[in-house]
Parts: C-alpha cells; sequence; structure tokens
C-alpha cells in the first residue's frame, strides 16, 4: 500500500481541483497527500478563485528546490501525479523525477469535440502568424521524442482516461486503466436527490468567464470587451425567459469572480453545476466540458457566440462552439444578428449523438457503474 501521494502543478490549489482530483478522497482515506506549486518554475504568477492555503500545500519557486524535495528519503517512494501536461517546457521537472525513478501518474480527461480539429488549427494560425515560434515548438516536439527514445524522460507509470477518445496511443505511460471524468461522478451523485433546484422553470448558461479567461493571454489571444459581451449575452437571456417563459440562472466558471454583478441581477452559483443542470428546461452554452452535464441529463442545448467572438477567434473558439454543435446537432447562433421578432429554436436531443458524447469523452462502459476516486485510490495503492 502506498502511504504518500505528491500533486505536481502548473495551476494553484483550488476548492475544485481537491474534489476534482481526489485530494479530499485520499486524505479521507488516511493518504498522506502534499500539493507542490510549481506555478512560478513554468509560468506567470497569478491568483485563482477558490484558492486554499492548507498544511499539505507547498508553494515552490526554482528547480532546485524541487530537486532537493523529491531526493528527500520520504517522497523517493511516493506516487507523483502530474497535474501538467508532459511537453518540452517542463522538460527539466520530468528529468528530474526520471534522475529518481519517481513513480509517476497523470489524469487524462476533458477531450470533447473540438479538440482535434482546434488544435491543427491553430497551429495552422501559428505557423502563419509567428512562424518562428511554430518553429521553435516544432524543434522542441522533436527534441523531447529524442529526450524518451534515450530514457531523459520516462513514461508515466499509470495513466487514467475518460472516455475512448483518449486512448493508449496518445499517451507516454507503461499502463492504463478506464475511469469516469469528475463530471460524471458529480452526476451521478445529483441523481441521488429527488430534490428540485428551483421552483420555477429555468434554464442554464453555462458560464466560461470569457471576459477574463487568462489563458487567452497564453495563447496570445485578446480577450473580448466585458461590457459589450455582457451586454450582448443579458439581451440574449432576456429574450430566452420571454419568448420560453424561464427564468435564466448562471453556473460560474470556478474562475469566475463571483463579485462581479454582471448578469443583470441573475442568479449565479458557482460549483453546483451538476444540480443545477438536472432540471433544467434546456441548457445555453459557448464550448465547455461542463457541457457534460447537459449530455448525461439529455437536455437540450444551444450553442451561441458573439460578432467579437467571432471576429476575435474565428479559427478556435468559435470555431470550437461550431463543433461542439454540429456533434449534438443542436442549434448554434450568432446573439447579435438575432433581433426581438427572432424565434430562439430549440431543438430535442438526438439521443444516439448523446450516447456517442457520453461514452467518446466523458465515462465508459467498464466504469459508468464504478466509483472514479475509489479506482484512483486502489490503483495508487498498488503501485
Amino acid at each position: 500500500m502506498n502511504n504518500k501521494v505528491i500533486y505536481v502543478s502548473w495551476v494553484k490549489l483550488t476548492d475544485k481541483y481537491a474534489r476534482d482530483y481526489f485530494i479530499d478522497h485520499l486524505l479521507e482515506n488516511g493518504v498522506e497527500v502534499e500539493f507542490w506549486d510549481v506555478v512560478a518554475l513554468v509560468r506567470e504568477p497569478h491568483n485563482e478563485i477558490g484558492e486554499l492555503d492548507t498544511n499539505y500545500l507547498r508553494v515552490l519557486q526554482s528547480d532546485y528546490e524541487f530537486e532537493n524535495l523529491v531526493q528527500r528519503h520520504e517522497n523517493l517512494d511516493a506516487v507523483y501525479v502530474m497535474l501538467i501536461t508532459i511537453n518540452w517546457n517542463v522538460r527539466f521537472l520530468f528529468q528530474i523525477l526520471s534522475k529518481y525513478k519517481c513513480k509517476t501518474a497523470f489524469l487524462a480527461w476533458g477531450a470533447n469535440p473540438a479538440i482535434a480539429v482546434s488544435r491543427s488549427q491553430s497551429a495552422v494560425t501559428k505557423l502563419i502568424k509567428e512562424p518562428m515560434g511554430f518553429f521553435r515548438k516544432l524543434f522542441g516536439m522533436g527534441c523531447f521524442s529524442l529526450y524518451k527514445l534515450l530514457g531523459l524522460i520516462k513514461p508515466y507509470n499509470l495513466t487514467f482516461i475518460a472516455g475512448s477518445v483518449l486512448n493508449k496511443g496518445k499517451h507516454f505511460s507503461k499502463k492504463y486503466i478506464q475511469l469516469n471524468s469528475p463530471d460524471y461522478e458529480h452526476f451521478m451523485r445529483s441523481k441521488e436527490s429527488a430534490d428540485s433546484f428551483c421552483r420555477e422553470k429555468y434554464v442554464v448558461f453555462l458560464d466560461i468567464n470569457m471576459a477574463y479567461n487568462s489563458d487567452l493571454g497564453r495563447e496570445g489571444l485578446k480577450t473580448v470587451d466585458p461590457h459589450n459581451y455582457y451586454l450582448s449575452l443579458n439581451r440574449f437571456f432576456t429574450l430566452v425567459e420571454e419568448q420560453h417563459r424561464v427564468k435564466v440562472v448562471i453556473a460560474a466558471h470556478p474562475k469566475t469572480n463571483p463579485n462581479l454583478n454582471v448578469f443583470d441581477g441573475r442568479e449565479v452559483y458557482r460549483l453546483s453545476t451538476a444540480e443545477i443542470v438536472k432540471d433544467a428546461e434546456f441548457v445555453i452554452t459557448h464550448h465547455s466540458t461542463s457541457l457534460n452535464y447537459a449530455v448525461l441529463n439529455i437536455k437540450p442545448c444551444i450553442f451561441i457566440y458573439t460578432n467579437e467572438m467571432e471576429e476575435l477567434y474565428p479559427n478556435c473558439r468559435v470555431r470550437s462552439i461550431k463543433l461542439f454543435a454540429d456533434y449534438l446537432d443542436a442549434p448554434v447562433c450568432n446573439i447579435d444578428n438575432l433581433s426581438p421578432l427572432d424565434k430562439i429554436v430549440i431543438k430535442q436531443p438526438n439521443r444516439l449523438l448523446y450516447d456517442n458524447y457520453r461514452y467518446q469523452f466523458v465515462t465508459s462502459k467498464e466504469t459508468e457503474n464504478q466509483s472514479s476516486k475509489d479506482i484512483f485510490l486502489r490503483e495508487i495503492n498498488n503501485n
């Protein structure tokens, strides 16, 4: 049995991470846990909504400090759960872990219909707009492949996979274990309650923190103008409420600042998406893995974007929105082109497409009746 698990992360420890990455479950079962925040080593420092300050958190400031911790006697037999995608830019972390023959694990989930197409489109866009950056990335990929070939970077001991799309051929690992995405686990728990989230008829907007998304800056993209973005959203929500005689509630992105009053007084809920979607009439969304909840609950969806989004992100974000909608045969519209007289049409779900989505991106027939946290704990203890 393994008594220590160390998470190595390039994002801050938050309440969502503690919940979704089994940290809380490990602690409840007597496993010693440490969370190593290596943000300062690999990216610009930043703050997150829901950050935790716990006795198992370590904030590292250098690769020297990282290596000193790894080689400590009490850490050599730990399992290192890498909340970092393996690539050339963070090779030094994986080199150090390989040097000391550390056991590593990776959680592969969050796939969606847009990822493969978006990545290839992004590569073409980068080649056109930043040819030097493109060739630097290509060079890094080649060097990284050489490091793996020479054994300077060892494969993961374990990779946990959610859905059939993230198959074994896509990962650098010795062993693969099927489990469910965190969304599936929350969906199953939400079904245990017969209580309705709201007495009134309502629909849900799946927020993605579009106007304040820090990931856009790292990708070299501008953010939308917050005033215009929320003006467009709230205008559309009012049309939905008037035409369908429902109220719109907001399932906030975990990184959305709850103190921002940007939805014209509409109710905003954080870390409650599974419960909210369960009894919704339908779901409004851009593109988000939280769409999993709509799919699992067989809810009709409508995909939306704005003029500014189409101008700024035609080959990435808006492209993804259209790919999601196409996969599910759901309506998609530019909400800035709607007039008060335009009918907002909601299509009933295509069960076959929804089932395909469920097993390609969220769960598997092998694990859909099992608990991921129990699978994870069992496999970690066996390594």
